[in-house]
């Protein structure tokens, strides 16, 4: 129990965290935050309910939806508000988290937990919302309210554990313990961030909604097909197209051939940037082997021990704002 809290800004986005029934769903704000408001209080913390609409199963989210998260933080961020906590659903969870850490890594004095659950907060299927004593909801969001009281930083709070929330993925479809990633450095809470900076980000808002609304992040995996066919998935992208996940075998090796080559070159001269990782979920990918070291010849970036949501979260912000470069592409911690 944590009492004489501060205020905590409240983000709910839907997910398993609210969801109810058989099967399940996301409960409506106006049924599901009254209720939890009441549990947070009678547990001594004290929240805010920050107004969102975007409410529903986390497999549907788009760039779009990532970047009006970003945009209700900022304008939260520029009235005096400076923690957060958001919750969602596991299955994008570390797509957005990671999206939001980059977006909000140099505002200093910010704390963002993102959370969720393996289990509704409720008894699925009780319809008076009686509170699931199997449910690890409740030990999620609570351990994200501590966080986000204690320690600037953007992170993951999942299973007791505080991940850095620019590397963590989802491992597990049904256990608690579900997600993996770099473990969180925390230390307190850090100087006031800059005015000029959150003024410059809000005026760029815009353009990055409007950006997002035409963005494309593929991923294309080698699997053990004709190796034309990853020369063809290479080449025959969406117009739409901004970078490529490229994910190999082991520490990213792939087939080469003169026409995946050729496919690499091209995509290279036309500035979509390819980003090779793996399909391995430890490790990460390395030029230890000749079978993958030969594609950094062509203009492909190494996504290092990023996870694959890790990697797609600094592509698509670095996207946005016209920065995907090798020179700007940060692959470890």
């Amino acid at each position: 129990m944590t009492t004489n809290n501060p205020s905590v800004q409240l983000i709910y986005a839907g997910g398993t965290f609210g969801s109810h029934g058989t099967p399940l769903s996301p409960l409506p704000a106006d049924v599901f935050l009254p209720i939890l408001e009441t549990q947070l209080a009678t547990h001594g913390y004290t929240v805010e309910i920050l107004p969102n609409e975007i409410i529903k199963d986390s497999s549907t989210l788009t760039a779009m939806d990532f970047v009006a998260f970003y945009q209700q933080i900022l304008h939260a961020y520029q009235l005096g508000k400076r923690q957060f906590v958001l919750i969602t659903g596991t299955d994008s969870l570390s797509f957005l988290a990671a999206f939001l850490a980059n977006a909000l890594q140099d505002l200093t004095d910010i704390s963002l937990v993102i959370t969720g659950s393996m289990q509704p907060l409720f008894i699925p299927d009780v319809a008076e919302h009686q509170i699931n004593p199997h449910s690890d909801a409740w030990t999620n969001l609570s351990g994200a309210l501590d966080i986000a009281i204690a320690h600037t930083g953007v992170f993951v709070q999942f299973y007791r554990q505080t991940f850095d929330a620019k590397n963590t993925q989802k491992i597990n479809s049904q256990i608690h313990d579900a997600f993996v990633g770099t473990p969180a450095t925390l230390g307190g809470v850090n100087p006031s961030t800059d005015s000029q900076r959150i003024t410059d980000k809000l005026l760029k808002l815009p353009q990055l909604l409007n950006k997002a609304s035409h963005t494309r992040i593929q991923a294309i995996y080698a699997l053990p097909n004709d190796a034309d066919q990853l020369a063809y998935d290479l080449i025959n992208l969406h117009m739409d197209t901004k970078a490529v996940i490229l994910i190999g075998y082991g520490s990213g090796n792939l087939p080469s051939t003169p026409a995946i080559k050729t496919a690499l070159d091209q995509l290279h001269d036309q500035k979509i940037t390819v980003i090779c990782t793996t399909m391995c979920a430890f490790g990460g990918v390395s030029s230890t082997y000749a079978a993958g070291a030969w594609q950094y010849a062509h203009g492909v970036i190494a996504g290092g021990e990023f996870s694959i949501a890790a990697i797609y979260g600094q592509a698509l912000w670095l996207s946005l704002n016209d920065q995907l470069t090798a020179s700007n592409w940060v692959a470890d911690q």
